[in-house]
């Protein structure tokens, strides 16, 4: 009877402290997810540490660099009309590294080739840069760094089956890791 009690004490302090344990490693996440809408949130897995933004409004997810420390501050811009297309953005910055702040854009249009759009949308916006093609993964980029209104920033485009993405951010590998640790 001893023994019975002895381990159910030791079960219900390793389960009373995997659970404090949790709720203590994912106090940042739940300060982030606040001011998220539902279908969007952020994750943290409890092994590893790793974070993952999760947007099922858009339909796509994609992981955060560990050397970026997590992230500060996340915002969601929900859909809106911008001439003939539909777009929503996240808006995020890392806690640590250089150029921690990385915008992505989901842009939903009817058939469209990537380049000429990317030009033309750059062209709109009185944007300067040149452009050249890259692959990450399956993707097919368009790419260029604007040097004259947005101060250095790169901007990859890339096409999925029902979408147009335009990631910017100061960093071209943190822009490349969540590209290819993305699900599109």
């Amino acid at each position: 009877m001893v023994k019975k009690i002895v381990f159910l004490v030791i079960v219900l302090v390793l389960v009373g402290g995997g659970f404090f344990y949790w709720q203590n490693s994912q106090a940042d996440v739940k300060d982030l997810n606040k001011m998220l809408p539902d279908g969007v949130k952020v994750v943290k897995s409890l092994i590893s540490g790793e974070y993952k933004v999760v947007n099922k409004i858009d339909g796509y997810e994609f992981k955060v660099p560990e050397e970026r420390g997590g992230l500060s501050d996340i915002e969601y811009i929900p859909k809106r009309i911008e001439s003939d297309y539909t777009v929503a953005t996240i808006e995020l910055e890392a806690l640590e590294g250089d150029a921690r702040i990385v915008i992505i854009n989901r842009f939903k249009l009817e058939e469209t080739d990537l380049e000429p759009w990317a030009k033309i949308n750059f062209d709109t916006f009185s944007l300067v840069g040149d452009f050249s093609k890259d692959t990450i993964k399956e993707f097919n980029i368009v790419k260029t760094q604007e040097n004259v209104h947005l101060g250095g920033m790169y901007i990859y485009f890339f096409k999925t089956d029902d979408a147009i993405y335009a990631i910017t951010g100061g960093s071209e590998d943190f822009i490349r890791y969540i590209i290819a640790n993305g699900k599109w």
